[in-house]
């Protein structure tokens, strides 16, 4: 999904991002058309995945979550209250201080 029209960008290896700028539900719906019933990953920025879990159109997440602050920011968890009940969720830690986050339905 983007804001602002792009063109298609492809890959030597056949791999193509289509961008679009409409609801997630409409965004999965094509992506799941494209990629003929297999799975679909969404990847993206904290608005992006919070945009899809607010839709509940997500089963499996996986954060990657670095120990620094970076400006102000957007909160991925903003308007997600109770999202917790929904998946089971494992934290595994990593030397560096690198925490992957899987929240699994």
């Amino acid at each position: 999904m983007t804001r602002y029209p792009r063109e298609t960008l492809k890959f030597t290896n056949g791999t193509s991002f289509h961008f679009v700028d409409t609801a997630p539900g409409d965004a999965l719906r094509m992506a799941q058309e494209a990629a003929g019933g297999l799975d679909v990953r969404i990847g993206g920025g904290p608005s992006t995945v919070n945009e899809f879990l607010r839709a509940d159109l997500i089963d499996f997440l996986h954060l990657a979550i670095v120990p620094m602050l970076v400006g102000s920011g957007v909160q991925i968890w903003d308007q997600l209250l109770g999202m917790e009940d929904r998946f089971e969720t494992e934290s595994i830690g990593t030397g560096g201080g690198l925490t992957h986050q899987l929240w699994n339905r």
